[in-house]
């Protein structure tokens, strides 16, 4: 038997925690939802970087009207994740349109037009995507089309968000909504096993039929139950940040990354700041080392201003445990080096309120082990291709000899070896059957493959047999990347937006 869900408490106000309060109230219209935290903390002033699925999440999902958003939030779109500098590679792009520079299946010859990818296009300045070229042009998403009744946008691309804006955005919301913030600090957690009983505050005590444990790192609510903790290969652990302000004409809409001795660096340009970072491998780096070679990669930052913080990379194999469900950091955390921590947690949270939603509310056993499973994969997922970053990165140091053996999971090992064999292919997941069917959360076949390419990877397939490009498929893609620059050239960088172009949107 299952208990039927009518209230919740979230304890931790920060994006994660909203964003699952928001998720469970839209979702479950009736239920009754607050938020715990110290909210005369002041809130973190620091960028944050998502991936494409964010925009669904937040306009779609959570129905937050995405005129309302931008004028609040004020966020920069970002377009890709450029690798200015990987361990000595040419620089490139993960875009998040990289699937349109492939050949579409159903065309004929696609075997050539993959060849002709692999061989030409992957790497060239003249071949760039949308996306890509909305960053070498320093271009936002908006251009105006009158045909079209005034601005229109690309969609493939993703936010960059000053945390300040968005975290009192949500706060916003969630007071519209009829979400409860209860400004109170959790001091203690009764249990009965692994069972919450109540929460006691500085202020009151709290009882739910449901928690949801979003305190971070703290994982004050987790903390009290028994969790295996899948501890992921990866040696960084810590990461120094700072910021300094920049003017709208020098947003870059990409996440720059560069390569450190003992780590790598971030970019990640909000719409009035630049935040910078040194995710690095304390093993192989004293802090004081690092924070001396930040401040030398970084133009503008006091060394003074740096904050360090520290991490670890993995997830409790039960997001779901009884009554209370981890979110956020305090169920698990991947390196940001694609960027997919706060959208994959928002996601998390909009499977957990459909999942309850689909069920009356009532939770089970079984409803628990589908959304653990869920998140589960998800994890898997984002490790698998993250890990594929360092198994080809030619770094020369002690921490990038030692990155290279990472463990590899038997996934990715099968993709590696298909690509190998076989080149590109779209209709075919090696791992799992056809693509269609249970097909990754994020990551596809097709991104790893691109990927490794651009960090150096040949395939067997493509250097072992002889293709042709005929003259006139040559020049079908000359004009179709023609076409995509000079739309691209058309379009509003983020200071014409703000400061004009808005209104029409």
């Amino acid at each position: 038997m299952g208990e039927r869900i009518e209230d919740v408490t979230v304890v931790g106000g920060g994006d994660s925690g909203l964003l699952a309060a928001l998720a469970l109230q839209r979702t479950n219209p009736g239920l009754d939802v607050s938020v715990v935290d110290d909210f005369d903390r002041p809130i973190p002033q620091v960028g944050k970087s998502t991936f494409l699925a964010i925009q669904q999440i937040l306009h779609d999902s959570l129905g937050i009207d995405e005129q309302r958003f931008v004028e609040a939030v004020q966020p920069v779109w970002k377009a890709s994740v450029y690798f200015r500098d990987w361990c000595g590679c040419d620089p490139f792009h993960y875009p998040f349109d990289q699937r349109r520079k492939f050949p579409n299946p159903e065309e004929r010859d696609t075997g050539e037009a993959y060849y002709f990818y692999y061989a030409e296009l992957a790497d060239s300045d003249d071949h760039l995507s949308k996306c890509e070229q909305l960053v070498a042009q320093g271009k936002s998403p908006w251009s105006f089309e009158p045909r079209e009744g005034g601005a229109r946008k690309y969609e493939n691309v993703a936010y960059h968000l000053d945390t300040e804006r968005f975290n009192g955005f949500l706060r916003e919301l969630c007071l519209e909504r009829d979400i409860s913030l209860v400004d109170d600090e959790v001091v203690t957690v009764d249990t009965a096993g692994d069972r919450i009983r109540r929460l006691r505050g500085r202020d009151r005590a709290y009882e739910a039929d449901l928690y949801v444990d979003a305190s971070g790192f703290s994982r004050v609510l987790r903390g009290e139950q028994d969790a295996a903790f899948r501890e992921f290969d990866l040696p960084l652990d810590a990461a120094l940040n700072a910021r300094s302000e920049i003017d709208l004409s020098e947003v870059v809409p990409a996440t720059v990354i560069d390569t450190g001795e003992a780590g790598w660096f971030w970019q990640i340009d909000t719409s009035d700041s630049r935040d910078r970072g040194y995710v690095y491998a304390s093993e192989y780096v004293s802090e004081s080392e690092a924070r001396a070679e930040f401040v030398d990669h970084c133009e503008g930052i006091d060394a003074e201003d740096v904050v360090n913080y520290e991490f670890s990379s993995g997830y409790h194999d039960r997001a779901w445990i009884e009554n209370c469900v981890a979110v956020g950091n305090a169920e698990g955390f991947v390196e940001p080096l694609q960027s997919t921590g706060l959208t994959a947690n928002a996601k998390a949270s909009v499977t957990l309120a459909t999942l309850l939603s689909g069920h009356g509310r009532v939770a089970t056993d079984a409803v628990r082990e589908r959304y653990n499973a869920w998140v589960e994969r998800t994890w898997e997922s984002i490790y698998d291709f993250v890990s594929v970053h360092y198994a080809f990165a030619d770094g020369e140091t002690a921490f990038w000899e030692s990155a290279r053996g990472l463990d590899l999971s038997p996934r990715v090992e099968l993709l590696l070896e298909d690509f190998d064999r076989n080149g590109f292919d779209a209709h075919v997941d090696p791992t799992m059957g056809h693509s269609d069917v249970d097909e990754p959360l994020f990551f596809q076949p097709l991104d790893f493959y691109a990927l490794i390419h651009n960090m150096g990877a040949t395939s067997e397939f493509y250097e072992a047999h002889d293709f042709e490009i005929d003259d006139e498929t040559r020049r079908a893609v000359e004009r179709n990347y023609g076409s995509i620059r000079d739309d691209v050239a058309d379009h509003y960088d983020h200071r014409e937006f703000y400061h004009g172009a808005l209104g029409q949107h």
